[in-house]
Order: C-alpha cells, then structure tokens, then sequence
C-alpha cells in the first residue's frame, strides 16, 4: 500500500484529472479499477503460495507460458515503472522548490531537489529491509491521515452547501473519456504487488497472506476515491 501513496494519487493524480479533464467521474474509475484488481488479486495471490520469487510478475509469466513471455513481461515492467519514477522525482522536485522557497525564502532549481530527493532513495535503497519497512510504514500512516482530515474538512464545507454522489455514479464509465479515466485509475494502483515481492524478504519468509493483501487493497482503493468525490463537487 505503501507504494501505491495514496497522498500522492489524492493530492496529484486526482486532482490534476479534476483539473484536466472537467470530468466528474473519477472517483468511481478508482473503485471499479479496484474492483477488477481484487478479482485478479484471488489467482495473483495463489500463485505466490506456489512460486515464492521476488521476481512476481516475471516469476509467474515465465512459469506459467514460459521464459520468453516471462522476460517481455519483465522489460514491460521495468520500462513502466521507470517511466513512473522519473516522473514522480520531477513533480518531487517541483514541489519541494517551491515549498522550500515559501519556507525559507531561498531559490532553488527543480531538478536540485529532484536530486536530492534520489539520493535520499540511494541511500535507503542500501539499508536494512526492516528500516525501509519501518519508515514507509510510519510516511504510509502519515499519508492516510491527512487523507482522512481532508476528507473531514471537504466533506464538512461541500459545494453548493450540499454532500453529492454524482462522482460515483456508475454510468460515468460509459462515457466518454472513461477509457482515460480506468489508465488514470490503474495508475493509483501501482504498486499494490508488492506483497508477493517482498514476502520473500520477510523474516519468515511466509507467502503472502490473502487477508492482509485484501486489506491493504481495498484500503488503498477507499482512500483514493474519498477525497475525489468531495472534490468533483467542491471544483
């Protein structure tokens, strides 16, 4: 759950779509995506009681149509992600100027913070797994704790003085631009196969537990669309 940030996807992605798009319906895309990904969730998670690798997504294709499939599959992968992490440091660096430069008044470029920012990853990168786990897992409680205030404070001041549903209406996702809107929805997911990746790393070296993958799926998926309904009608 910690790499699907959920901040990130209330605070960035949805938002930005909000902004974009003009489109109302993307609260919804979140939760239909998260549908979709807990009925694949049910064989993703049987597999990992079968093939313990931390190669997941390459371990499972490989063994199950072979190794040519399996290595597509993993330069599929790579090339996603890393087109995911570049971008990420980017909006980072963006970000962090500009709160440094309201904080402390001081000009810094972009791509300096971005730097900085990967480097802080470099190092992490080479610790203990247990200290990674243990400061995502504080950053992850941080991050959904500012989602729920900004839940309470949108929910509490809505547009128009009233609570709508519209966001969530099912029918949205036969509109048009609905197709952008699953990508977009599908983004705020990645990440969610982690379980099977790092269970090989855990100190027991357990397969991935079906409840706790559940969970952290489906808490990721009620995150992310909460703030986004109270946002499509706050504009």
């Amino acid at each position: 759950m910690a790499a699907a940030a959920p901040l990130i996807v209330v605070a960035g992605s949805a938002t930005t779509g909000f902004a974009v798009t003009e489109f109302i319906g993307i609260p919804i895309a979140y939760l239909a995506v998260a549908a979709v990904l807990a009925l694949f969730a049910v064989g993703y998670i049987a597999m990992s009681r079968r093939v313990v690798n931390a190669g997941a997504f390459y371990s499972y294709v490989a063994h199950g149509l072979g190794r040519v499939p399996g290595v597509g599959a993993a330069k599929v992968a790579v090339l996603a992600y890393n087109a995911m992490q570049i971008s990420i440091y980017g909006a980072f660096g963006k970000v962090a100027a500009i709160i440094v430069e309201a904080t402390f008044g001081w000009t810094v470029a972009w791509w300096v913070c971005a730097l900085a920012g990967w480097l802080l990853v470099a190092g992490l990168g080479v610790c203990r797994f247990d200290v990674n786990g243990y400061l995502l897992g504080g950053l992850l409680l941080a991050e959904i704790a500012v989602t729920v205030v900004f839940d309470i404070v949108l929910l509490g001041h809505p547009a128009d003085g009233q609570i709508s549903l519209d966001a969530l209406a099912p029918g949205l996702l036969l509109s048009a631009g609905a197709v952008a809107l699953l990508v977009g929805g599908i983004a705020g997911f990645a990440g969610f196969e982690m379980t099977a990746v790092f269970s090989e790393a855990s100190s027991r070296s357990s397969p991935v537990s079906p409840a706790g993958s559940g969970q952290c799926h489906w808490a990721a998926g009620l995150c992310q669309p909460g703030p986004g309904a109270s946002q499509g009608r706050t504009g």
